[in-house]
């Protein structure tokens, strides 16, 4: 009886802050997921042994420096630079990147960053998780990897956005047609996504890409741009309010109560729109105009949407 007694003591014994710390360490260093820590400027200031061997390199070639790996196979030589300021800005990053190992080859990548509040909240670290999107096709064996898919979302990624767009506008061109371009911004994503841990976040992002590419037709085209940021490309629309109409529906059908996710009522966005050709003549242009109106519509308060110029600027 007294030796269950004295089990049943050491159970109950509290855990202190330091074990606690002990715990995590080795949690962090011995977890099978590939982590790194960067500080609060963005370097990193940790890593585990998984994303040494995803990477191929040693942790004193890795330590103190930017993770400019991650995307140094994207074709966006920005893609970093917007990483790091969407990550300090909103506290919290996901999505699929195309990195290089120590090698060269470039390796497709799940990440999902997200911050570390002081007592005075402020952001001091962020920790990121680094999933091979390859190890996931060989441990399920289901489907083939396609690079021009985000496999978050199972829509376009930014690659085959811009790819498309240019397409887009050199058809139209030809025609002499027009096309709008939508960009859909989340509102408040930073806190929405924080419901269950994080993983409310991209379950509206899953369901998000699915409802647009339910609403829109076949030629149109979804891809999820970065993060929580969504374009659309939408063909053979000549009227300005055949583009309401559109708009409209998505609004309509996104803003329905826990359309997103079932613990969450209400996900509003902020929507832009931007017209080829007289919001912009090349695809970087054209998503800049896009960009812009969607910032004025968050400006204004969110759960709206702001032209960069109507179509009837054409007649």
């Amino acid at each position: 009886m007294a030796n269950k007694k004295l089990e049943s003591e050491i159970y109950n014994l509290p855990v202190t802050m330091k074990e606690l710390g002990s715990f995590a360490t080795t949690l962090f260093e011995f977890s099978t997921d590939a982590m790194l820590v960067l500080d609060a400027v963005g370097k990193i200031s940790a890593v585990n042994t998984a994303l040494c061997n995803l990477i191929g390199d040693e942790k004193e070639n890795i330590l103190g420096k930017i993770p400019e790996f991650l995307f140094a196979g994207q074709t966006d030589v920005s893609s970093y630079k917007n990483f790091i300021r969407d990550l300090i800005n909103n506290g919290y990053w996901s999505g699929q990147v195309f990195g290089r190992n120590h090698s060269g080859a470039v390796i497709p990548m799940d990440i999902h960053f997200s911050a570390v509040y002081n007592e005075l909240g402020e952001a001091n670290h962020y920790v990121g998780i680094c999933s091979s999107v390859y190890s996931y096709i060989s441990q399920m064996n289901e489907i083939a990897f396609d690079p021009n898919i985000d496999p978050l979302t199972k829509i376009y990624n930014a690659n085959a956005f811009l790819h498309r767009l240019e397409h887009n506008i050199h058809k139209v061109e030809k025609d002499m047609s027009v096309l709008s371009l939508l960009y859909i911004d989340i509102d408040h994503f930073n806190e929405i996504a924080k419901v269950d841990n994080y993983h409310a976040g991209d379950e509206i992002l899953k369901n998000l890409g699915s409802t647009l590419k339910e609403i829109l037709e076949e030629s149109d085209t979804v891809a999820r741009l970065k993060s929580d940021i969504f374009c659309v490309i939408i063909q053979d629309i000549y009227t300005q309010e055949s583009i309401n109409e559109m708009v409209n529906k998505i609004f309509a059908r996104i803003t329905k109560p826990y359309a997103l996710h079932p613990k969450i009522e209400k996900v509003s966005i902020s929507v832009g729109v931007a017209t080829f050709p007289i919001s912009g003549e090349t695809p970087q242009n054209l998503l800049a105009s896009a960009a812009a109106a969607a910032k004025e519509s968050k400006t204004k308060g969110g759960n709206q949407v702001s032209y960069h110029k109507l179509l009837t600027d054409l007649e």
